[in-house]
C-alpha cells in the first residue's frame, strides 16, 4: 500500500490514511475557510467535515465522511488518509522524483531516483512491473489530468529500498521512497500542472477484490477537492 518504506514499523497496523477539502466562494469564502480543519497527526480519526494538510503545496481542501483517519504527512510532498485500517487509502503527492525500475536481483539505490518525467502517465504505462490500463481524461478541482488503474506485480528476486514485497515509486523530499506493495490495486490520477506543480493521487486497496466497492466512496473525497487557500 501507499507509504514511505521507513515508516512501515513506526506507523504500525493501527495507523490510517485519507484527505481532501472544499472551500467556499464569493462573499462566503472567509466563513467557509474558517470551517476547514487542519489535517491532524497520523493515526487520528477524522470527524466528518473539511480538512487541509497545512504544509502541502499546492494548497488544497477536501471533505470526508465517517470512517476516515489520517495516515501520514511527509512535509510538503505527501499526505494520505485511509479507512478500514490500512487496507483502503487515498494518498496525494507533489511529484518531483521517481525511481527507475531495477532488474530482478538488484537493489534500488539512491542514484536510481531521477527527476520526474514530464509525461508521468507514460512513465507508469511503460513500467515493467506495473500492470496498467488505458488512461482517460479527468478533472480534479477544476484541473485537468489523466487517470488509470494499475495492479502492482513485484517480480521474484526484486529488492528495493522498501523491501522485497513492494515497489518504490516516488522519492519524497525527505529522501524516503513512497512505495506500493505487491498485490495492491491502485487508481492513479496525474495532474501535470497544479499552479506549476505535478500532483499525483493514488487511491487503492490491499485486496484487489475490494477495489470496485471502494471506488465510489473514494470518489466522493476526490470530487470534493478544491485548490487554494493558505
Amino acid at each position: 500500500m501507499h507509504r514511505p518504506a521507513l515508516m512501515r514499523l513506526a506507523l504500525g497496523v493501527g495507523v490510517s490514511m485519507v484527505i481532501l477539502a472544499l472551500s467556499g466562494c464569493g462573499s462566503g469564502t472567509a466563513q467557509q475557510e474558517a470551517k476547514v480543519r487542519p489535517l491532524p497527526e497520523p493515526g487520528q480519526t477524522l470527524r466528518p467535515g473539511e480538512y487541509r494538510p497545512e504544509e502541502f503545496e499546492p494548497p488544497l481542501y477536501f471533505r470526508v465522511g465517517k470512517g476516515w483517519s489520517a495516515f501520514q504527512q511527509e512535509a510538503s510532498v505527501d499526505f494520505a488518509i485511509s479507512t478500514q485500517g490500512e487496507t483502503r487509502w487515498i494518498g496525494v503527492t507533489n511529484v518531483e522524483e521517481v525511481y527507475k525500475p531495477t532488474a530482478k536481483g538488484t537493489s534500488t539505490v539512491e542514484s536510481n531516483a531521477v527527476k520526474a518525467p514530464k509525461d508521468l502517465v507514460g512513465w507508469f504505462q511503460d513500467h515493467p512491473y506495473l500492470k496498467t490500463d488505458k488512461p482517460e481524461s479527468v478533472t480534479v478541482g477544476g484541473v485537468k489530468g489523466e487517470q488509470f488503474d494499475m495492479l502492482v506485480e513485484v517480480p521474484e528476486g526484486y529488492f528495493g529500498e522498501c523491501g522485497s514485497d513492494c515497489m518504490d515509486i516516488y522519492r519524497l523530499g525527505n529522501g524516503e521512497p513512497l512505495a506500493q506493495e505487491d498485490g495492491d490495486k491502485v487508481r492513479i490520477i496525474v495532474l501535470e500542472d497544479v499552479k506549476g506543480d505535478m500532483v499525483s493521487f493514488d487511491i487503492g486497496v490491499s485486496e484487489a477484490s475490494e477495489f470496485d466497492e471502494f471506488m465510489p466512496e473514494a470518489q466522493k473525497v476526490v470530487d470534493s477537492v478544491k485548490w487554494g487557500g493558505s
